[in-house]
């Protein structure tokens, strides 16, 4: 029995759009929808689309099975046209449901079956990333020009979503191919400057390569991936399309440890001073000195920016030693399409909502943070805030007035000049190179940093030094005489 799904009938043509009232140049036209495929079908006569819509109200009523256009058929051996046909009825026939279900387009799964299957099952970024990547591969996975299976079937015509019983590996590795020149920033920019351009005459323009990164191309093939197995586990599929895709987006190679350079503990502390001498004065003091033990505490425990946001005073135990504890990660979440405005609060990555990280703080750290609990700069439920105390710790809010200042102040001009556009999450990588300095076991620090130690070597562990003279200095206390 197949599920139907029926609409009014519709007029097309230029009546409809007030153009002319000729009878010749308007058509009926009838939409369904049978085992999640749409379909339509025009008549130059409205009788004719009234038959035939009614015709299906009768299927949909009845349970009547479809073929492989969508018609109904009549069990009593009757045409969606009323004419007698001599073929056995759908019933004699099982597997007519699967050869409609082949029919389904890829984009007709994506949005009619896997989002509002899987749309409660993301949360936060990883819900607005799943979705555009969804929608980016419905614009690619298409047919291209003069593709045999462009055979005269419904919706098999160049550009037309490809049917999931046509999808081969093919379609996937010419997807992913295409993912690489798809940009929607740098192509909202360039279309930006090119209107500024036309509006001021100007004919010396610069417009960047519409190109994307390896990771980006590999979070898609990560989406696809997942409609793609839902798919073939729904016996949608005639094959395995993502059978030799993978090594089409492979995961980025991390950059070899030699080169990551980061700030040494020292700088970190230079960095905490500078950050607390900038912003307006605000009870006596600068507001970026509220800034300080964030700094400090970031560069020396390893907590992810989203954990540090919301953190809370009371995850501070002081003692001997101070220990910080994590519980909590918090980022910015804005979505105009669900109505999603404000902060999106979590479990720390990859962990349940009642795990914790504890992590032991040096004196020096744990002096700045009770300095900075006394001071009154915690927020009710937040240990760092918004410069002006009201609101919550957005570390793209102070990005230009304080980190980036500041960064500027201690690397620019230096031998680690590269560090003065850091991101906020180099501090973690500081840290974690400096409990590796320390010899703290990888395992253990693996543990504080909330991953595996794989993953800390990978792409964690780097070189607070541009030279190579505390290595020759402990290659040098261990060498033979």
């Amino acid at each position: 029995m197949a599920v139907w799904g029926i609409y009014p009938i519709r007029t097309v043509g230029k009546r409809q759009a007030g153009e002319s009232s000729s009878r010749d140049e308007v058509k009926w036209q009838v939409r369904w929808r049978v085992e999640g495929v749409a379909r339509k079908r025009t008549f130059a006569r409205k009788g004719h689309a009234k038959d035939f819509h009614d015709r299906l109200t009768v299927a949909s009523v009845n349970g009547w099975h479809a073929d492989l256009r969508g018609y109904p058929v009549d069990p009593a051996g009757q045409t969606s046209t009323g004419r007698t046909i001599t073929t056995q009825p759908a019933e004699a026939h099982p597997d007519t449901e699967t050869q409609l279900r082949a029919g389904l387009s890829f984009a007709d799964y994506c949005t009619t079956t896997w989002w509002p299957i899987n749309e409660t099952r993301f949360k936060g970024k990883n819900l607005l990333g799943h979705r555009r990547n969804m929608r980016v591969a419905i614009d690619l996975m298409t047919y291209p020009l003069a593709d045999p299976r462009c055979d005269g079937r419904p919706g098999t015509g160049a550009g037309d979503s490809i049917l999931l019983g046509d999808l081969v590996a093919d379609d996937v590795r010419r997807a992913l191919v295409r993912r690489r020149s798809v940009n929607g920033r740098t192509a909202a920019v360039n279309q930006r400057t090119m209107t500024k351009a036309l509006t001021r005459n100007l004919t010396d323009i610069s417009i960047a390569p519409e190109t994307a990164s390896d990771a980006t191309v590999r979070a898609f093939y990560i989406t696809l991936s997942l409609i793609l197995r839902d798919a073939a586990s729904s016996q949608h599929l005639s094959g395995d399309p993502l059978n030799g895709t993978a090594v089409f987006a492979r995961a980025p190679k991390p950059g070899r440890v030699t080169d990551r350079l980061v700030p040494s503990l020292a700088e970190i502390f230079d960095l905490a001073d500078a950050i607390a001498e900038l912003g307006p004065i605000i009870g006596g003091r600068p507001a970026g000195e509220r800034y300080r033990s964030l700094i400090l505490t970031a560069g020396t425990i390893g907590a992810r920016p989203g954990e540090l946001t919301a953190h809370r005073p009371d995850w501070v135990l002081f003692g001997d030693p101070t220990r910080v504890r994590l519980h909590r990660s918090e980022t910015p979440l804005y979505d105009t399409e669900t109505g999603l405005r404000g902060r999106n609060e979590g479990p720390l990555k990859q962990r349940s909502l009642d795990e914790w990280r504890e992590i032991p703080t040096i004196d020096e750290v744990a002096d700045a943070l009770r300095e900075h609990i006394e001071r009154g700069y915690p927020g009710r439920d937040r240990t760092w805030t918004s410069p002006t105390g009201r609101g919550h710790l957005d570390w793209g809010n102070i990005r230009d007035d304080y980190w980036r200042p500041a960064c500027s102040k201690v690397f620019a001009g230096t031998d680690k000049a590269n560090l003065a556009t850091m991101p906020p999450k180099t501090l973690r990588k500081a840290a974690i190179t400096w409990w590796a300095d320390s010899g703290i076991p990888t395992a253990l620090a693996a543990d504080w940093a909330g991953h595996s130690e794989e993953v800390a070597a990978r792409y964690y562990a780097g070189r607070a030094s541009n030279d190579y003279t505390r290595e020759v200095a402990l290659l040098s206390q261990n060498r033979t005489h």
